[in-house]
């Protein structure tokens, strides 16, 4: 299936290159944006879940699963990480509808970063193409196993 994901979106060798090279681009800008997703998602009083208590944690696994993300081969590994926040969105009833609207939230922010980077304006639309793309898997599978969970 994820072989079929990849085709769809076509990432290749290339897409995965430039993932590594977006991940230099954006990780030094982790703290920062994650900072303010969760002030925002704090602000809009999301879930009873999220509580001061919890951000620190939240904070930490969020920057880690990113830069596995772009780093991510795909394997085994990632596939645990991402079963494991669709059963935790399950279990805490969050609604897809907020994982989408904040997933929106950070890639916005990230397309933010490679906006004022140095890059040339082609260079920039191939780092948002590889985001997107990137984006677009973890969401569709974090959502898939959200949603099969729910059915079980």
């Amino acid at each position: 299936m994820i072989g079929k994901l990849f085709e769809f979106l076509e990432v290749d060798a290339e897409t995965r290159a430039s993932a590594l090279v977006l991940s230099d681009l954006l990780t030094p800008h982790f703290e920062d944006i994650i900072e303010g997703f969760y002030s925002k998602v704090q602000a809009f009083d999301i879930s009873p879940h999220v509580t001061d208590q919890a951000i620190e944690m939240l904070k930490q696994k969020h920057k880690r699963h990113s830069s596995a993300l772009f780093h991510s081969q795909f394997q085994e590994e990632y596939f645990a990480s991402i079963r494991r926040i669709g059963i935790r969105h399950r279990d805490i009833a969050l609604s897809p509808k907020w994982y989408v609207a904040g997933y929106m939230r950070l890639k916005l922010a990230f397309i933010e970063v490679i906006i004022r980077s140095d890059y040339s304006i082609v260079t920039k639309g191939q780092r948002v193409k590889t985001l997107e793309k990137y984006i677009a898997i973890d969401m569709a599978l974090a959502l898939s196993t959200y949603d099969a969970v729910i059915v079980d």
